[in-house]
């Protein structure tokens, strides 16, 4: 079973997966949040063929660059120009937002060969400290296993790439068989030394803007932005996948507005915020001098309602939004963890199992775990699936120098 496994190429995680869409640098930020509400699935995302990263320098070859909602929004609330300015940011390609990101290398994919083995692939990934491999699935079948560096996305089109993330493979070794990885399976995380303590957290009663920062690294390493209340007790988190439920104006508004928690609240309710919530945010927008991102949000409001199920269809709502067509009626998706609770976090102890990590991982979909103190509750540190990945690796080489 374990040489079965150990024979499994990148190609064959890729059945059933949808294609990706990859856009040039040169797209407009609102024409990328246009293709972000036009794709399907829990988390909305695009991926960029980038030129050129923070210092000016040319990307490596065979690197994209993923852009998501949270993107969006770190890149307009990362920025006091942004935020003052909001649709003027907007209007800007989408180059500008992968160069305002940390090293502008943060959501980088690298494309493999699809008949790239299933070691090499966690090689790739764990070796570039990439979230994402992009697989082309037009080519014919090559038995080689290596890197591919040339056949731009941009140019062979969209729907010949799928991507596959640490948590898809992951998912895959976890439910191919488990019990190829005992014993390392049933040890603690503690004991694997798995516990990061180097966590991402805010007080519930700090400014939310405070976590753009700590949101933007938590993009890279595909984490999120804990929220703490006194003692460190850990409340809920600022997940960037639940993002992808929100429209980015209303939300960008939230943050520039709102305390940790209370976004937190805004982002649960994202589809119906209770009026004193809207009312608050409108206030501390015209007291910090944002009026242009107030605006934003009005317009935000107006669009959403012409597009309610009670309202007559207007064909200038999205015209009057700065987002123009990229404003669509957000939708349900059952099962997705778009629409779980920002309070609803995956959790373990450090005496937890690996295993445990793992499955309750998957569950919340998602690719880390917070560690919390088993008796005060208090965050002590986070497991994500980089260094689970890395685990399981060195578990499946020793297999194969066995069967060797």
């Amino acid at each position: 079973m374990a040489a079965s496994l150990l024979s499994h190429v990148v190609s064959d995680l890729c059945i059933g997966k949808p294609p990706v869409r990859v856009m040039p640098p040169s797209t407009p930020v609102a024409v990328v949040l246009a293709a972000l509400r036009a794709t399907a699935g829990a988390d909305p995302f695009v991926f960029v063929d980038a030129e050129i990263n923070s210092r000016g320098k040319k990307t490596p070859a065979g690197c994209v660059t993923k852009v998501s909602i949270a993107d969006v929004l770190c890149y307009v609330c990362g920025d006091a120009d942004n935020l003052t300015d909001p649709a003027a940011a907007i209007g800007r390609p989408v180059s500008a937002l992968a160069a305002a990101a940390a090293g502008g290398d943060h959501g980088a994919a690298f494309r493999v060969d699809s008949q790239t083995s299933l070691l090499d692939a966690i090689d790739a990934l764990l070796s570039n400290g990439s979230q994402s491999l992009v697989v082309p699935l037009h080519a014919r079948a090559s038995r080689k296993h290596h890197l591919v560096s040339g056949c731009s996305p941009a140019n062979g089109g969209a729907a010949h790439y799928c991507v596959l993330t640490r948590e898809d493979i992951v998912r895959h070794l976890f439910s191919y068989s488990i019990s190829l990885f005992s014993p390392v399976a049933a040890l603690t995380v503690a004991s694997l030394g798995l516990v990061r303590q180097d966590v991402r957290a805010v007080h519930a009663d700090d400014d939310a803007l405070d976590a753009i920062p700590l949101l933007r690294r938590s993009i890279a390493d595909g984490t999120a932005v804990a929220i703490v209340a006194d003692e460190d007790a850990l409340v809920g988190e600022i997940f960037p996948g639940v993002l992808g439920s929100c429209d980015v104006d209303s939300l960008s508004a939230a943050f520039a507005a709102l305390s940790a928690g209370d976004v937190m609240t805004y982002i649960d309710c994202s589809l119906s915020p209770p009026e004193f919530l809207l009312r608050s945010i409108r206030a501390q927008l015209k007291y910090r001098g944002l009026d242009a991102m107030a605006d934003l949000m009005d317009t935000a409001d107006a669009a959403s309602l012409s597009l309610s199920p009670s309202s007559t269809p207007s064909a200038s709502s999205d015209e009057d939004s700065p987002l123009g067509h990229a404003r669509r009626a957000r939708r349900a998706s059952s099962g997705s963890f778009r629409w779980r609770s920002t309070e609803d976090v995956a959790a373990c102890h450090a005496g937890s199992s690996l295993v445990a990590v793992m499955a309750q991982a998957l569950a919340h979909r998602v690719g880390y775990v917070w560690v919390v103190d088993e008796v005060s509750g208090a965050l002590t540190g986070v497991v994500n699936f980089a260094d689970v990945l890395a685990v399981l690796r060195e578990h499946l080489r020793a297999g194969a120098t066995q069967m060797n």
